[in-house]
């Protein structure tokens, strides 16, 4: 399957995190995309209409070329000391949200063009600011296997890192057909098991599922059964099925103009969800844990880490609090 692939090293950027204008209590309170575009190609995506608005070629300008901006950890270095004073529960920081930073078409052009790992960079500065006292949380959202090769530092760092990986499905056969060009389900299998074996904390997210709440339970088995400790499934409110699961080409798919409804409810099965700080159930009724920021020495070393944040390691003692100054609820 043939198609054009651009990646753009962009020396300058405005910033690194984002603040949400708007934010609910189980929201990022920041936002990070190294990238902007992606070569993934999933037929479900909204991140055309987040990046460019409703532009005619939006699709083809954010499937075809990824822009990356190669100050972000410049931009950190300045903005984590301004932001040293929030609560700790608002030191949140969702990565990747809009874009895929591990595509192996930017690791080859940064290489090419003898730039440093930026992804690699903004975990150092990270890491940094946490050796100084200033402790921030990440979440990195992923669907590639490539982001094993910073496992080392990513294990260093698993204190304040937790891996979202994404499914929307478990069998292959729909992947390819909704999925142009995305990491197999098997390797994404075997990545929540290698995330796992590093002592990351990994979620899931089932979003958006094709299937019925066998199939979700089959993929929460699953990956649960390799390590991960969180599951998180969302409904697709962007498009209907039958928009998507129907057989085309990339280029077909570039071409199409596939309208996003308003006001779309968002289905998801309550039941299933299992996640560090939010609404689970338990005994069948809904819980929320309070959960505190992992406990440090005088070294800044984590004697706890995201694991404590499992409701299968604490199935009692809930509570309906959110964190204070000292507390920290993940979403």
């Amino acid at each position: 399957m043939s198609r054009q692939t651009n990646v753009d090293l962009q020396p300058i950027s405005s910033y690194a995190l984002r603040p949400q204008a708007k934010l609910g209590q189980y929201d990022f309170p920041f936002t990070m995309n190294p990238t902007i575009g992606c070569f993934f190609g999933c037929t479900y995506c909204y991140s055309p209409w987040v990046a460019y608005g409703y532009n005619p070629d939006r699709k083809e300008r954010f499937f075809e070329t990824v822009h990356v901006k190669l100050d972000k950890p410049q931009h950190l270095a300045k903005e984590l000391p301004r932001y040293a004073e929030l609560p700790q529960h608002m030191k949140r920081v969702q990565i990747n949200e809009t874009s895929e930073y591990y595509l192996p078409q930017i690791r080859r052009e940064l290489a090419r063009q003898n730039q440093p790992d930026l992804m690699l960079g903004i975990l150092d500065e990270f890491d940094t600011a946490w050796q100084a006292g200033n402790k921030w949380m990440l979440h990195i959202l992923t669907k590639s296997h490539l982001i094993l090769d910073h496992i080392e530092k990513l294990e260093a760092m698993k204190h304040m890192v937790q891996i979202e990986v994404s499914f929307a499905t478990h069998d292959d056969a729909v992947k390819r057909r909704i999925e142009f060009f995305t990491t197999s389900i098997q390797k994404r299998l075997e990545l929540v098991e290698e995330l796992a074996s590093h002592g990351l904390f990994v979620r899931i997210m089932a979003m958006p599922f094709y299937g019925d709440r066998d199939d979700m339970l089959a993929l929460k088995d699953e990956t649960f059964r390799r390590g991960a400790k969180a599951f998180k499934n969302k409904g697709l409110n962007y498009y209907a099925w039958s928009d998507l699961d129907t057989p085309r080409t990339f280029e077909q798919f570039i071409g199409e103009s596939i309208p996003r409804p308003n006001g779309r409810v968002d289905l998801k099965d309550k039941s299933l969800i299992i996640k560090s700080g939010e609404y689970v159930s338990l005994n069948g009724r809904p819980k929320r844990k309070s959960v505190l920021f992992p406990i440090v020495d005088t070294d800044f070393k984590a004697e706890s880490d995201w694991s404590a944040m499992s409701c299968e390691l604490y199935p009692k003692n809930w509570t309906a609090i959110l964190g204070g100054k000292n507390g920290y609820i993940s979403p």
